[in-house]
C-alpha cells in the first residue's frame, strides 16, 4: 500500500480523531463500571446474575518479585533471569 504524504496526513488527523473518541468512550466505561461496581457494594455482594450476565466483583492479588531484594541475595548479575521481548511501537506526535 503506498499512499502520498498528504493521504498520510489525512490518516494521522484520522487517527487522532479517532484516539480523542476513545478517550471519551474509556471515560463513560468508567463511569458505568463505577455504577455497577457501587451497586455491588452497596448489596454487599460479590456476585450477581441478570439476565444476560453474570457479575463478579471479588479480591485478587498478584505476585512479583522484588527485584531489589533478589539483587541482594543473587548479586548485581540478574541477566540469567532476564526475558527480553522485542515489539515495534508506532509513536505519533
Amino acid at each position: 500500500m503506498c499512499i502520498t504524504k498528504s493521504e498520510l496526513e489525512s490518516k494521522v488527523q484520522e487517527l487522532r480523531s479517532l484516539k480523542a473518541m476513545k478517550e471519551e468512550i474509556e471515560g463513560e466505561l468508567k463511569a458505568v463500571e463505577h455504577e455497577i461496581i457501587s451497586y455491588m457494594t452497596e448489596k454487599k455482594i460479590d456476585t450477581e446474575i441478570t439476565d444476560t450476565a453474570k457479575i463478579t466483583y471479588k479480591p485478587q492479588s498478584r505476585t512479583s518479585l522484588d527485584k531489589t531484594k533478589l539483587t541482594e541475595i543473587l548479586g548485581d548479575d540478574l541477566k540469567p533471569f532476564e526475558k527480553v521481548t522485542s515489539f515495534k511501537v508506532l509513536r505519533i506526535k
